[in-house]
């Protein structure tokens, strides 16, 4: 059904009100642990949290929201190449995160179903674009809403962890290559360690 892309953007806008300051569901679940899709390898959802913050940030302020300005500013792209780019870079991975695919993915596959919703209204209302002034007012909201996501995503993903991972020091890296562990070639070029 068509939607008219002012429509859309208010409720985007909407939803963000609603995660700016307060912790949203779809977060919270994934912070505690709560995957009803069962994702996760080995009954863990730390790779979930990599992926919840990685593909959150490469669809805004990373990735998609850079490209997709660089597209609108482009006078060799015209309003149709601008929309489909976005469907192209952005779409499946909305529904890769929020969709349910029953028996295998009985709930939202990343506890985002909003996100296929809110694309798919993104989708339903391009017809509805007619400038690319119109486009980037409504992919200003849909990115400042995934910029908000992700924010969350990054403040609750337990980078405490990477305090058992500690980088290997110049040194370190010499006694690797004495013990066989790594080539030799790890120490010239551009793989030259010249750093702790």
């Amino acid at each position: 059904m068509a939607k008219n892309w002012k429509d859309v953007k208010a409720k985007i806008e909407a939803e963000l009100e609603a995660i700016l300051w307060d912790e949203p569901l779809e977060v919270k679940m994934s912070r505690l642990g709560v995957f009803p899709s069962g994702a996760g390898s080995h009954g863990q959802y730390l790779s979930n949290l990599l992926f919840l913050v990685a593909d959150t940030q490469a669809m805004s302020w990373w990735t998609v929201e850079p490209a997709m300005l660089q597209a609108l500013d482009d006078p060799e792209l015209d309003l149709k190449a601008c929309k489909k780019f976005w469907v192209y870079t952005t779409v499946h991975m909305a529904h890769l995160m929020g969709d349910v695919d029953p028996p295998r993915c009985p709930a939202p596959w990343m506890n985002l179903p909003k996100l296929s919703e809110l694309a798919d209204e993104i989708v339903e209302s391009l017809d509805s674009v007619k400038t690319k002034e119109e486009l980037s007012s409504l992919l200003w909201s849909w990115f400042a809403y995934m910029n908000r996501l992700n924010k969350w995503f990054f403040m609750i993903f337990p980078w405490e962890l990477g305090d058992k991972l500690k980088r290997k020091t110049p040194e370190e890296v010499k006694e690797l290559v004495k013990k066989g562990e790594l080539p030799e070639d790890v120490l010239k070029g551009v793989w030259a360690q010249t750093g702790a």
